[in-house]
């Protein structure tokens, strides 16, 4: 089924449109939000309501094609939200690292550490570019921004992140 006649779908109620919406961009969204909030119960939750958001606008969105982006941007809201209230109780629930994880995961899991340092705006921007891939012009219009804005924020992100590798001999 195509996406526009899906978003048909879900504003008829067909709960099986929404089911097939969901599964199609909740571990995308979900991803993008964990590495945000670093808590799995905190990231399944605000993925939740970002879904929930979603249904309860339905009838506002217009179709572009672009429901992943309009997805993500309820997403960095969610975040935003969330971190205003909760902030200080941010905490990795999977600080413990067993053994048998490939050396993939330790690198992903380094990258997400030195990514968390870095000031929200170049994070985002580098979580949407890398982690999601969107192109800087749809990161742009995602985040309200100029693309010039997008690319600056993402060449001071990357600069910072090398350097804080870099003084932690990680790289």
């Amino acid at each position: 089924m195509k996406e526009h006649t899906l978003i048909e779908h879900i504003r008829h109620g067909d709960v099986n449109a929404l089911d097939t919406l969901i599964r199609q961009y909740y571990p995308q969204i979900y991803s993008y939000v964990y590495v945000r909030v670093k808590h799995r119960d905190i990231a399944a939750d605000i993925t939740q309501e970002v879904f929930i958001r979603f249904t309860q606008h339905i009838d506002s969105y217009t179709f572009q094609g672009k429901t992943k982006q309009y997805l993500l941007r309820i997403a960095i809201n969610q975040c935003n939200s969330w971190y205003a209230k909760y902030k200080e109780i941010a905490l990795p629930d999977d600080l413990e690292i067993a053994d048998e994880k490939t050396e993939d995961t330790y690198d992903r899991q380094g990258l997400i550490f030195y990514l968390n340092k870095l000031p929200d705006e170049q994070k985002d921007v580098l979580l949407l570019k890398y982690f999601e891939q969107l192109k800087s012009k749809e990161i742009a219009t995602l985040l309200n921004i100029s693309e010039s804005t997008v690319k600056t924020r993402v060449r001071l992100g990357l600069k910072k992140l090398k350097t804080y590798m870099k003084k932690e001999e990680w790289l």
